[in-house]
């Protein structure tokens, strides 16, 4: 083949093969919105952190907790190859893993009468939470580009 035929048929190839890689990484993207939506409307937060209830706070704690853990199986079942999205849900992933343990904690705490410390953790799990919303703005602008 001359060289005037490998050009534009490597050229076409690129082009293709950009646009699968787009392809890709929109249906990624899709699966991800999906996971975290329906995750989201799971969310049923009848308890608030300042309430007197201690078994309901308990009960809440382990709630999220577990809807957390769950968030982290659904995410890890997304088969991902797109360089860009996969630290992104990996960090997201840890967060989930990280706001479970964190609320087991805080329950663990009130079970054992312990409300300074069970506050504690919670200001910490406060704390660790406020990242994920920047990570969800990272992983849209991915998905937008």
């Amino acid at each position: 083949m001359s060289s005037r035929r490998v050009w534009p048929v490597g050229l076409l190839l690129c082009v293709a093969l950009s646009g699968c890689a787009r392809f890709k990484k929109a249906k990624e993207c899709g699966l991800i919105a999906e996971a975290v939506s329906a995750w989201m409307k799971q969310d049923n937060h009848a308890t608030s952190p300042a309430s007197s209830d201690t078994a309901a706070l308990v009960t809440d704690a382990r709630a999220t907790a577990a809807r957390y853990r769950a968030l982290d199986k659904t995410l890890s079942e997304i088969p991902l190859v797109s360089e860009e999205l996969t630290p992104l849900v990996s960090r997201y992933r840890k967060l989930a893993v990280d706001s479970a343990k964190a609320l087991d904690d805080v329950a663990g705490a009130l079970d054992q009468g312990d409300l300074e410390r069970a506050r504690k953790l919670r200001v910490d799990f406060d704390t660790t939470i406020r990242a994920e919303a920047p990570l969800v703005n990272e992983i849209n602008a991915v998905c937008r580009r």
